[in-house]
């Protein structure tokens, strides 16, 4: 099987845990174990949805996920690859027969060898790693113009709004992103995006893990002057909770959800850039009165995922309603 599904098999590539893996001359089929949302969008970031072979495992799918449907409409009509735990099903892939599996997870690595089929292992831990992700990508697709395009976006962008920062460099209004319902900070990467949007976190320290639990006091005590929830519903239970009256953000009606567009802003996403951008929006409105997301959102979508949207797509995607 090995001999007649990788034929091609003639180059080979280092992937981000230093290994050699030999890859078929021409990627045609790609499988995304792990994180399927996540390795999906930098998938989709080279205009290559047709080429995944798997659809979204039962824990990641539903209303949340509609963006990696409209995206890529063939998604729900694609086999599940993996697990509830996330470990592959190694016979879907046999009959699958990928070109590559790309995966976040070294155990999938061995897993995946079972099917004869190679692994390529991306890491994504610190934010320019997502460059590196992509450029890796579009060695692999053949695409490195598409994947510089993608890391100039994301540098420039970047880059604007920094500069427009610079004008208030002294004022960063104190941010916390959270989920209430658990009451945590659940995403460490949130510590960088809010600093580049020009907020002062009220978690930031130097945490390993990805969460961080915090109190209802501990809240109260740091009085967020501008406060990003996990949803739209959260935020509605916000402003209706007595016991949060006094905290800035709700006196002065600054708290919004976090926008899910092909992932949740607030997590790792390719769609970074846009979540800085929203967030400095939301931090400071008068530096960014001309500078429209929903724009940004259209521009992103049609270059990168191929995907024109319309006007109330964009606006439920920026809402944070699923």
């Amino acid at each position: 099987m090995s001999s007649m599904t990788h034929a091609l098999a003639d180059r080979t590539i280092t992937d981000m845990a230093g290994r050699s893996v030999t890859i078929a001359d021409r990627v045609t089929r790609v499988a995304t174990i792990g994180p399927v949302p996540v390795l999906n969008s930098f998938v989709f970031a080279l205009g290559e949805a047709r080429s995944l072979v798997n659809g979204l495992p039962p824990n990641l799918s539903g209303p949340r996920w509609r963006m990696q449907y409209l995206v890529d409409p063939e998604i729900s009509r694609r086999p599940i690859l993996q697990g509830g735990g996330g470990a592959p099903l190694v016979e879907g892939l046999i009959e699958t027969k990928p070109d590559i599996v790309l995966t976040m997870d070294r155990k999938t690595i061995d897993l995946v060898a079972r099917a004869h089929t190679p692994a390529v292992f991306l890491s994504w831990r610190q934010p320019d790693d997502v460059k590196t992700v992509m450029r890796l990508l579009g060695r692999i697709y053949d695409k490195t113009e598409a994947a510089e395009a993608y890391c100039s976006y994301f540098d420039t962008t970047l880059g604007n709004i920094s500069a427009r920062l610079a004008q208030r460099s002294a004022q960063r209004p104190r941010v916390l992103y959270a989920n209430l319902k658990r009451m945590t900070q659940p995403h460490l990467i949130a510590e960088w995006w809010i600093t580049q949007a020009g907020g002062r976190s009220v978690t930031e320290g130097d945490r390993l893990t990805e969460a961080l639990t915090f109190s209802r006091e501990q809240l109260l005590a740091w009085d967020p002057e501008v406060m990003i929830l996990s949803n739209a519903s959260e935020v509605a239970e916000a402003y209706a909770d007595p016991r949060l009256s006094t905290v800035s953000a709700i006196r002065n009606r600054r708290v919004a959800a976090i926008p899910t567009g092909v992932h949740l802003w607030g997590n790792r996403t390719v769609e970074e850039p846009l979540t800085v951008l929203w967030a400095a929006q939301l931090i400071h409105p008068d530096l960014f009165r001309d500078w429209d997301i929903r724009d940004e959102v259209a521009a992103f979508y049609a270059n990168f995922f191929e995907k024109p949207l319309t006007k109330p797509e964009i606006e439920k995607m920026l809402s944070g309603r699923s």
